[in-house]
């Protein structure tokens, strides 16, 4: 019995983000795509539309791609930011392989927020991260929903420098109906 209590402990030592810790949570998905293609599928079967080869084929297709999409985005609406003096930690919970990536401070040398000219709202807005491993040549990258409290703590504790009319921005008011990218670099 106590064997069983100090493994459910560990566990869930593991799972439990460190104590000074800020978490982001995933981001809002809209699954409609996912549920119409999976219904599609489904219905071309109960309606009994699958005589011919192809047809069930095309029924098949629209089942696993309906499927797919609704698996991406339960991965985009688990997926969580979790900022610690350490670095930055990625944490997947649905993902079957490397659920959680650490990326330590040194190594994360860029930040872009990117605005599209139709992006009305800061959420409609993207940040790429950038990590490199020492000695590695190639070059990781995290996209994100626009969240001004994450870029601020990422520039913070990575020590990023503005890079052109980055210094003039105010993450709070975004400008918008201009496509642009503000860059921070080490």
């Amino acid at each position: 019995m106590a064997d069983a209590t100090e493994m459910t402990m560990s566990q869930a030592e593991e799972t439990a983000p460190p104590k000074a810790a800020i978490v982001f949570g995933g981001e809002s998905r809209n699954m409609a795509i996912g549920f119409a293609m999976l219904a599609a599928g489904i219905a071309a079967f109960v309606a009994d539309l699958t005589h011919t080869f192809f047809a069930e084929a095309i029924a098949w297709v629209f089942i696993i791609w309906g499927l797919l999409f609704l698996y991406g985005d339960l991965l985009l609406m688990t997926r969580k930011f979790i900022v610690t003096e350490e670095g930055l930690e990625i944490y997947i919970p649905f993902r079957f392989w490397s659920r959680r990536k650490v990326w330590a401070w040194k190594n994360i040398y860029r930040m872009d927020i990117v605005i599209d000219r139709r992006d009305t709202h800061p959420k409609d807005c993207k940040i790429q991260i950038y990590h490199q491993y020492p000695g590695e040549i190639s070059i990781d990258r995290e996209d994100r929903d626009f969240d001004p409290e994450l870029v601020a703590l990422i520039i913070e504790r990575a020590k990023l420098k503005p890079d052109g009319d980055a210094a003039n921005i105010d993450l709070d008011n975004l400008p918008f109906g201009r496509s642009a990218v503000y860059t921070w670099k080490k």
